[in-house]
């Protein structure tokens, strides 16, 4: 019989992993697995996988004190390589990836730590994602594998000059993913000597679009998906960051100096004067998105500075108006079609996260990913704050934005809409029959709009009335990019999912908290605020005769 249960951070206990620990984690775990290999006997030729390669294979003792997540157990740490090759464009590549396997307290489990941005390095080979900053995938026993997403990076992080070999591109997308993971499940087979029982994966931003991937395309391979703030249809999202950068453009040549702070912290106050206490609560924080949109005039509720007025924290210019309207509605032709999706109105925009994005990373990556790995063809590979980028985005039509990325010829066989996108985003039966994939989002992200999210979900659920019974998402009010805004943003989705998977107890809330990193956190809340994360469409309301604004307890969702 399913149940559902309300989840709270740090649930994971040091009680409950030695309970795991001693059980074997859940049924068909395995507590002491019958064979271990020795971490120097893991070779290329001992595993003797086709097409993968082992670079090193090294033991590595245990490191840092329990309950952080920069903590890890000692393990073999297994790094090598895919499908080593030499693409169209001259240069090497191969899906790199990291592999760790716990020495002792193995808990039988599999767990993919999902890539991020233009992947090119692996981006988080412990597994920290999702579960609130305490703990690790490692130290919680399981067998934990990342990868690069099939080449490496020269730009730390912003480099799209692999988009020029069509297979890197298809890696990158999804190949490395579907690739990879039964690979990573035989080094765990022949270690331990038998297969793991469960299979997991979990990621935030790029690694939530990846997320997205494993629901649609490798279903087969998973028992459990986190999506995080996911790029879903990401080509679409990069049209939207190079919108946006002309847009601000409009207000100010720099686009760092379009929007002061006190211009966007005006902004926010106002949405939250209409909207704040429709939840029943005036604590800083915007729960009913639906009800926001009726409630919230951008047009008549922010005013327009008079002619000759400098904006001053009271007023926004007529000019900064406009720019940001546009941004707010989404990018579209001159003829008015939509080309993404439009954004939600939120407090949380006064994060350092949304300007970061807005004003660098957006005409940066923006440029960078539309035109080599979206485009087809690509054009010369563009640098970081180069040159090149600005004049990206400045002579970037939206008329044509759709003929780039559903773009393809002879040598790019696959568009971009093909190589990042779901298959088919309303029929998923394969995770249907097999899993369960949990998605948030957080409603003041400034690259992948929550908007867009909620949309595709609350179209699954009207094309399955049974979607719930297999994906949920959960709405984050006012975080920003996986983390940081206005916003209770540290929570544990792990431990949810799990038990969802396993025990059949489908999450209809998660507690979040105030991050202890969180920057952004308004000095009135108290640095133990909770708040409801509430199953979409669902959203946390105060309870009635409620007067705790600082505790999840005081709120419902409903």
């Amino acid at each position: 019989m399913n149940q559902t249960k309300t989840y709270f951070p740090g649930a994971l206990s040091l009680v409950a992993i030695g309970a795991l620990s001693a059980c074997g984690g859940g049924d068909g775990d395995v507590a002491t697995p019958p064979v271990q290999m020795a971490c120097a006997s893991v070779t290329t030729a001992a595993l003797n996988l086709s097409g993968l390669a082992v670079a090193s294979a090294v033991s590595t003792a245990a490191s840092g004190a329990g309950g952080l997540a920069s903590s890890y157990p000692a393990h073999c740490q297994v790094k090598g390589a895919v499908n080593q090759r030499t693409g169209i464009d001259g240069k090497s590549y191969a899906i790199g990836y990291d592999i760790r396997l716990p020495a002792s307290g193995w808990n039988g489990k599999f767990f993919y730590s999902g890539d991020g941005g233009l992947d090119g390095a692996i981006n988080d080979p412990l597994g920290t994602s999702a579960l609130g900053g305490k703990t690790n995938a490692l130290s919680l026993g399981y067998a934990v594998v990342s990868s690069d997403g099939g080449h490496t990076d020269g730009a730390g992080g912003l480099d799209g000059s692999f988009g020029l070999d069509p297979q890197a591109r298809a890696d990158y997308g999804y190949n490395a993913l579907g690739t990879l993971t039964p690979l990573a499940k035989k080094i765990v087979t022949q270690f331990y000597g038998v297969a793991p029982s469960r299979a997991y994966y979990t990621g935030c931003s790029k690694g939530g679009h990846s997320g997205l991937m494993a629901a649609s395309r490798f279903a087969d391979q998973f028992d459990g998906i986190i999506a995080g703030n996911p790029g879903m249809d990401l080509p679409k999202a990069s049209i939207a960051q190079i919108h946006d950068t002309q847009q601000f453009a409009t207000v100010n040549a720099n686009i760092a100096n379009a929007f002061a702070a006190k211009d966007l912290a005006l902004v926010a106050s106002k949405i939250l004067a209409k909207c704040d206490a429709l939840d029943g609560a005036a604590d800083g924080i915007v729960t009913d998105q639906a009800g926001c949109k009726t409630a919230f005039n951008f047009s008549t509720d922010v005013p327009q500075c008079a002619t000759g007025v400098t904006p001053d924290g009271t007023c926004l210019s007529a000019v900064q108006k406009t720019a940001l309207a546009a941004v707010f509605a989404g990018p579209k032709t001159s003829a008015g079609d939509v080309l993404y999706a439009d954004w939600a109105w939120d407090p949380g925009l006064v994060g350092g996260g949304w300007s970061f994005w807005k004003t660098f990373l957006n005409p940066n990556l923006g440029a960078i990913a539309m035109g080599n790995v979206w485009a087809t063809p690509p054009v010369a590979p563009i640098g970081p704050m180069s040159a090149a980028a600005t004049s990206y985005w400045q002579n970037f039509k939206m008329d044509t934005a759709y003929t780039a990325i559903y773009g393809t010829n002879a040598t790019f066989t696959q568009s971009a809409m093909d190589f990042m996108g779901m298959p088919d985003p309303l029929n998923l039966p394969a995770l249907k029959a097999k899993g369960k994939l949990l998605v948030y989002h957080g409603t003041a992200d400034p690259v992948f709009s929550s908007n867009h999210t909620a949309s595709w979900y609350s179209r699954l659920q009207a094309k399955d009335t049974a979607a719930a019974s297999y994906a949920r998402l959960f709405l984050v009010p006012g975080m920003n990019h996986c983390g940081g805004g206005t916003a209770t943003d540290s929570f544990d989705a792990f431990t949810p999912l799990v038990d969802w998977v396993e025990k059949g107890s489908a999450p209809d809330t998660i507690v979040a908290t105030v991050g202890a990193g969180n920057a952004d956190k308004p000095a009135a809340w108290s640095s133990t605020r909770s708040r409801p994360l509430c199953a979409y469409p669902k959203h946390a309301v105060l309870r009635s005769g409620a007067t705790d604004l600082e505790s999840a307890a005081s709120f419902v969702c409903q």
